[in-house]
């Protein structure tokens, strides 16, 4: 077979190649007797059909058969000689057998990019030192405890920490505010039986109406008060945005947190064996999520330096694919967040940059880390991957059988595997960077 290779820009390359008769013939003998072994006809018994009834029976399936084998063996031997790791076949121009039975190919193939590797172990990264404090895991269990608690009606004013039941109406320039909204902003306009819920000191207010809990603080059952709340001008609700309504608002009852004790039974309550032993249930989840951010943190800036230190071209058709991929992504989360179609379209532009940048920072990570992986020896055993499929089972809640056929009939057992594999070679670089702590900024920073 002659082979000959055209590198061309963009990742890609034009590959030709002549295959002599004699292999085309052997080749096209070996379809035919497979053929013959399996195939059924009336009047012949199996694996006794002569090869001109299959040769004519089954012409059309045999040459297709014949052309594929032929270019696959093509793209095998372009990839042993001339170092061509090949994508996929961007277009063919030229595959056909001669009057002399030879075959020629002549195709546009995508290629691999020629990842020259850096310098990858010892990557400095900075993080900052973290320490689960003791006022940290009282602040959680306390928390914990607010959420518990049993509210009791209590006779004095609303102060900090307290739950307080009010009514309540509104007006917008002298008028009910009830007629000027919509049905589903109607809890603007007026309340009954509607509970706040009072911030404790240095705490933000979780309220729908600015100033509420301010002016209700100090307030006893049985007293009324009027006052103005001006609302952003982004607010949501276009009917108030931006201005001043006033509300007169009466407080029916106001309750206390009646807190549960913080002891060994509340803490076997909670799954524990005891108060200390939630304390230190308590200091492991922060000591696991800082971990997660820690790793998150280091893994970020690792990629990062990878980047900025090799340059190379990406094959575009990959690049295209993850643009798409990410504007998809980009759009969902849009609608998710309120964005309506109109906000979708007026940011296109803009939307389509930002996808096309990170798809690019994608794939460019993707070859980086691959080419990591082969020089490192990593690979993915077959238990990994059942270990993995049998977590996303766990997490759905299905059988495994299940998820791996439907895994199987997509397709999705090489994205598994790479998956895996991305991220051990991850697990690799952070094992082998060099990590300086440094304090964290002042609270003034």
């Amino acid at each position: 077979m002659k082979i000959s290779v055209e590198r061309l820009p963009e990742c890609k390359a034009r590959l030709s190649a002549e295959i002599p008769a004699d292999t085309v013939q052997k080749t096209r003998k070996e379809i035919v007797s497979l053929y013959a072994a399996q195939a059924k006809l009336p009047g012949f018994r199996p694996g006794k059909i002569p090869s001109s009834v299959i040769e004519k029976k089954f012409s059309g399936a045999i040459q297709d058969e014949l052309r594929d084998r032929l270019s696959r063996s093509a793209y095998q031997e372009a990839s042993q000689k001339e170092d061509l790791s090949i994508l996929g076949v961007a277009s063919v121009e030229r595959e056909q057998f001669e009057v002399d039975g030879s075959f020629m190919l002549a195709v546009e193939v995508v290629t691999e990019p020629e990842v020259e590797i850096a310098e990858y172990k010892g990557i400095p990264v900075e993080v900052q030192k973290f320490e689960v404090t003791e006022d940290m895991v009282d602040d959680y269990l306390n928390n914990m405890r607010k959420q518990q608690a049993t509210p009791v009606d209590v006779d004095r004013v609303a102060g900090p920490g307290d739950l307080v039941v009010i009514k309540y109406t509104g007006l917008l320039d002298g008028e009910s505010l009830e007629d000027k909204l919509e049905e589903q902003a109607g809890p603007l306009a007026k309340g009954e039986g509607h509970w706040v819920d009072m911030p404790d000191e240095g705490q933000e207010p979780r309220e729908f109406i600015p100033g509420l809990s301010e002016q209700v603080n100090g307030m006893s059952a049985g007293e009324t008060k009027t006052f103005d709340a001006t609302y952003a001008d982004d607010f949501p609700v276009e009917a108030v945005a931006g201005k001043t309504v006033s509300y007169e608002v009466t407080v029916t009852q106001v309750k206390e947190r009646e807190l549960p004790t913080l002891d060994d039974d509340h803490a076997k309550a909670m799954g524990a064996e005891s108060l200390e032993d939630l304390r230190e249930k308590v200091r492991g989840q922060f000591e696991q999520q800082q971990e997660n951010v820690r790793n998150q943190v280091i893994d970020n800036q690792i990629l990062g330096h990878l980047n900025d230190e090799m340059t190379f071209e990406l094959p575009q058709h990959i690049v295209f694919n993850e643009t798409q991929r990410q504007v998809n992504q980009m759009v969902s989360r849009g609608y998710e967040q309120g964005m309506s179609e109109n906000d979708i379209e007026e940011n296109q532009e803009s939307l389509l940059k930002d996808a096309e940048t990170q798809a690019k920072n994608n794939v460019k990570t993707m070859f980086i880390l691959e080419e990591i992986a082969e020089k490192e020896g990593l690979t993915v055993s077959d238990d990994e991957i059942s270990q993995r499929v049998m977590m996303m089972a766990m997490q759905q809640r299905r059988p495994v059988k299940k998820v791996a056929r439907e895994i199987r009939d997509n397709n999705g057992f090489p994205g598994i595997r790479q998956d895996i594999l991305i991220s051990k070679t991850i697990e690799f670089l952070r094992a082998n960077a060099t990590i300086t702590e440094v304090d964290a900024p002042a609270e003034s920073e």
